[in-house]
């Protein structure tokens, strides 16, 4: 009697208890979740906010000659309801022409100046104060600069929030790609692995929202894909130790049979070669006690006589 490839093969998984699920019986990986749902969880993940629209009270357009004057009025040049001299709002307004092009140059905002929101127009007036006071023989505190900066920075990363999200899980799956770990697009994740896609794509965005994060959580998701994305292509993976012990015997010279007639009685040293063999990719150890087994048998095997029965050879 002979073992076939296949059944040795289901056999060596068995003895690293690895379950082998049909791709079709398993729903959480049939189920696929969209980059997009993906994105929307990084945030979440964050404990950043992001909408599609931004609120009302925060979106409409402050004219820079607003903001000039505001910052006028942080100075106590002129009162709340008096209007500036033209001298004083082109000072004013220069300076917050200035002060953009700061915050354009640092990589803090990526608007005109014609786009300036209410949702950063008080900071932009406060820096914009804090340049032109000398100019009115005023005291201005330094401190107050990287404050206003980081708020409008802060505000510009929530606006970008949500591209910036999508783009680290298309890293995300690249980086998985490369190790030849996942075999889906980008354009969609299993559900079995929403959640590793959705954690490592955070870490890759936590340094943008000022937060840290582990290392080890890293190699720890990338793992768990990797794990979860090998028992389901467990096996091919397996027909393939199988077939590399196989020809490794052959060329030692310990099988004199092919890989379609197997006998049965090696066929339980192929299983424990073939189980050591994919262990690593499973995380398990390899026990050389059993490969030294596996090895002495497969001797017994081979030394065994044959039956002395002519094989007829039939061409077609």
């Amino acid at each position: 009697m002979t073992a076939s490839v296949s059944a040795i093969a289901e056999r060596a998984l068995r003895r690293l208890n690895v379950r082998v699920v049909p791709l079709d019986d398993s729903p959480t990986m049939t189920q696929m979740v969209p980059a997009q749902i993906i994105a929307n969880g990084v945030l979440v993940e964050l404990g950043v906010i992001a909408t599609d629209e931004v609120p009302p009270s925060q979106a409409a357009v402050v004219l820079v000659d607003a903001i000039a004057t505001t910052a006028l009025i942080k100075l106590g040049v002129i009162a709340s309801d008096e209007t500036p001299s033209a001298t004083d709002l082109t000072l004013s307004r220069n300076a917050v022409n200035a002060v953009h092009a700061a915050l354009v140059a640092q990589g803090s905002v990526e608007w005109t100046s014609s786009q300036i929101s209410t949702a950063v127009s008080e900071e932009y007036a406060g820096l914009t104060a804090f340049h032109i006071a000398s100019s009115f023989g005023k005291a201005s505190d330094p401190a107050i600069v990287p404050l206003l900066e980081g708020r409008i920075a802060q505000v510009s990363r929530v606006q970008r929030a949500y591209a910036l999200a999508l783009s680290k899980v298309v890293l995300v799956h690249a980086a998985l790609d490369a190790q030849a770990t996942v075999w889906w697009t980008g354009d969609a994740v299993p559900l079995a692995f929403a959640e590793e896609y959705t954690k490592l794509a955070a870490a890759y965005a936590a340094s943008s929202f000022g937060k840290a994060v582990d290392p080890a959580v890293v190699a720890m998701l990338e793992g768990r894909v990797r794990k979860g994305a090998a028992v389901l292509a467990s096996h091919d993976i397996a027909v393939e130790a199988v077939m590399a012990v196989h020809t490794h015997l052959v060329a030692r010279g310990m099988a004199r049979w092919t890989s379609q007639d197997i006998p049965e009685l090696a066929a339980m040293p192929y299983e424990m070669l073939a189980a050591a063999e994919m262990a690593p990719k499973f995380g398990q150890q390899v026990d050389p006690a059993e490969m030294l087994l596996a090895t002495r048998q497969l001797a017994i095997v081979t030394a065994l006589p044959t039956s002395g029965e002519r094989v007829m050879v039939e061409y077609f």
